[in-house]
């Protein structure tokens, strides 16, 4: 549970972390370098995966983004960064919204109740779309399975069964049931909702062992891996585009006309998400 693994593609095309397993070679965006210029570049990961960035682009509106009451620091230079790095890549999959939402109205009703049942904020509704892309048979190659993407290690100590005919990764109430005391119990360690999303894709024990060298180190500032320096972000961008699209629809959606740009890499044909 303490080794960030990405999980399957989710609605931006990129891979998003669950709870531990080891690395798999795939499109992610927490492996890419902000994006500080406005000319037509492309973004290359360390796995040498290009990705599309837009040409001239307009500059993403800085609302007041918060995580389950926690204020998005934007005063501090990184932050600012790793939020226009995570937009500017999703902006490539908009046209992804639709069914993505259509999967939303379907799975938030069956698991709002759960997570008020073990007080668990609404925020983390959007957890299971950057995991799964709210797919229910979602499996990763590490084997990570379901909308939570939980390992089977890890299931199987909150309670559930998994293997054969009956895995009930795949059960939504089932497997919300579990991820939920998964979550309290990670808010009871560390008091801090931030926090508590850094270990559920980092593990507890690598969050307990930064906050035993500096106590008051915060998700912003503490030293994570890169995976997990992106994942709060991640989740942000589908809170924030499906709670209030509008508000970003300039920047999502320019109307002049802008040609995404990609850069040919010699034996890997154009880049592009998988």
């Amino acid at each position: 549970m303490a080794i960030v693994r990405p999980a399957v593609t989710v609605a931006a095309k990129l891979i998003a972390p669950a709870v531990g397993s080891s690395a798999i070679p795939q499109s992610s965006f927490s492996n890419v370098h902000a994006v500080t210029r406005s000319d037509a570049t492309a973004l290359v990961n360390d796995r040498g995966i290009l990705k599309p960035v837009v040409a001239g682009s307009p500059e993403l509106p800085l609302l007041d983004v918060n995580f389950c009451g926690e204020g998005l620091p934007f005063g501090q230079t990184d932050v600012v960064s790793r939020w226009k790095h995570v937009f500017t890549l999703f902006r490539s999959s908009t046209s992804d919204l639709r069914k993505l939402r259509e999967r939303a109205d379907k799975f938030f009703p069956i698991i709002e109740p759960i997570m008020e049942k073990y007080d668990i904020p609404d925020d983390f509704r959007y957890i299971p779309m950057a995991e799964s892309d709210l797919r229910p048979r979602a499996v990763s190659r590490a084997g990570a399975a379901g909308y939570w993407q939980l390992m089977p290690g890890t299931a199987r100590g909150l309670g559930l069964k998994v293997g054969g005919r009956n895995d009930e990764r795949f059960d939504a109430k089932k497997s919300t049931e579990a991820a939920c005391k998964h979550l309290r119990d990670l808010y009871k360690q560390f008091g801090s909702w931030s926090l508590v999303a850094a270990a559920y894709n980092a593990g507890s024990g690598y969050v307990r062992n930064q906050l035993r060298h500096r106590k008051d180190s915060d998700y912003y500032s503490m030293t994570l891996p890169r995976e997990t320096r992106y994942y709060l972000f991640r989740v942000l961008v589908y809170k924030e585009v499906m709670s209030r699209q509008d508000d970003y629809s300039s920047f999502l959606w320019p109307d002049s006309g802008l040609k995404t740009a990609y850069v040919h890499l010699p034996g890997r044909g154009l880049g592009q998400f998988s």
